[in-house]
């Protein structure tokens, strides 16, 4: 029995309807596709019947241009500007060999989307498949050719090159090497690198930097400290999640600033989006750029024997008390939060301890007259 026309039915189904074929008898190179526990039917996510896979791929298809592919090299699987590009409706599409921005013979949707401008539809021909003048042949030249220009390319920087920063430019046809140190560190390289002409540094290290955060205090509006500005510098933050040859390290402490930026706006980007767009103040400053095989510390971390707050996750080992009744403390307003409370927790029992500001105005513009307040929060948070 004829299966009741439907619109939405591709362009093999119709053909094969009209030819008195059904949904139970149709030729073996086809095949309908449904769930097995659903009735077959030719109302379905594919319009119909498909193409068995083994027997399109072995057809001759047809560029505008005149070249020949076989199904095997052609796409099918896009659904774009209202037409389905696919075996069954006649409207695969294959990737250009001569990779023409600008072609008048494809079809106008394909001509207008950046995306798909290298591409083109083809269409099934009786013709006999042949090897010489086809996509496949015309490709293989081509690679051949970029292969060649990518050797001459190597000849011209003198071996100064490094095929994980070169491209091809598809567009100007010409090999390009844009050198980022930063990929070199993330890929752990090692051993003997082009660029740089020599064995990379087998003593291994990170870069190394500082933040400077300032931030709106919101919960003292109301109080005598409204508006107070409060200012951390985290030390010793890592570029590398692993260690890096300090080759790479020093290079990139030079030349990747920028990610470095981008690094550290991305784990601030809620602060930032709330500062911009709703006036809760907050910026940071990266300071301090160092490549090092480890982070040096400064007096108070190697007293207390710490890392940095960005290791300190990482540590199980205790923190040993300070085996001292006296403790003086110069420049104590420039001491972050964090270094504060572990200071306080180092502290033995029974212990003194002498704070001295930095001078009579601390960080973030907090008057002196409210250090013994910062301290006193400093206890009551640890």
């Amino acid at each position: 029995m004829r299966e009741k026309e439907h619109d939405e039915y591709n362009a093999l189904t119709k053909r094969l309807l009209e030819e008195g074929y059904s949904a139970e008898h149709h030729p073996d190179y086809v095949r309908v596709d449904v769930p097995m526990w659903q009735e077959k039917t030719l109302d379905n996510y594919d319009g119909g019947f498909t193409y068995e896979r083994w027997w399109i791929f072995e057809q001759t298809f047809k560029t505008p241009c005149g070249l020949q592919c076989k199904g095997l090299q052609c796409h099918s699987n896009m659904s774009y500007m209202g037409i389905e590009w696919t075996f069954e409706n006649d409207m695969a599409t294959i990737h250009c060999p001569y990779e023409k921005k600008e072609c008048k013979l494809k079809h106008e949707y394909l001509q207008e989307h950046g995306v798909l401008r290298y591409d083109c539809e083809v269409h099934m021909t009786e013709e006999e498949y042949c090897y010489e003048g086809s996509v496949e042949h015309i490709l293989k030249l081509h690679d051949d050719e970029i292969r060649r220009q990518e050797i001459s390319f190597g000849l011209q920087k003198k071996g100064r090159v490094c095929r994980e920063h070169m491209r091809f430019n598809r567009d100007t046809l010409e090999w390009e090497m844009n050198y980022d140190p930063y990929d070199c560190g993330r890929n752990r390289c090692a051993g003997m690198c082009p660029v740089l002409g020599h064995e990379l540094d087998k003593k291994r290290g990170n870069v190394f930097y500082d933040v400077k955060i300032s931030w709106l205090r919101n919960d003292l509006n109301g109080t005598l400290f409204e508006g107070q500005v409060d200012t951390r510098i985290i030390k010793g933050k890592k570029l590398f999640e692993h260690p890096v040859s300090m080759d790479i390290c020093k290079i990139c402490a030079r030349l990747c600033q920028d990610r470095i930026k981008e690094k550290v706006w991305n784990h601030y980007f809620t602060e930032l989006f709330f500062s911009e767009y709703h006036g809760r103040y907050f910026s940071f400053e990266i300071q301090n750029v160092r490549a090092e095989s480890r982070e040096s510390r400064d007096l108070m971390h190697s007293g207390l024997g710490l890392a940095s707050e960005e290791d300190e996750g990482s540590r199980t080992k205790k923190q040993d008390s300070l085996d001292a009744d006296l403790v003086i403390v110069d420049e104590f307003s420039m001491v972050d939060m964090w270094l504060a409370g572990k200071f306080f927790s180092a502290l033995k029992k029974g212990a003194k301890t002498v704070l001295v500001p930095a001078g009579p105005v601390l960080p973030g513009g907090c008057p002196a007259g409210c250090f013994g307040h910062c301290v006193g929060n400093c206890f009551q948070q640890w």
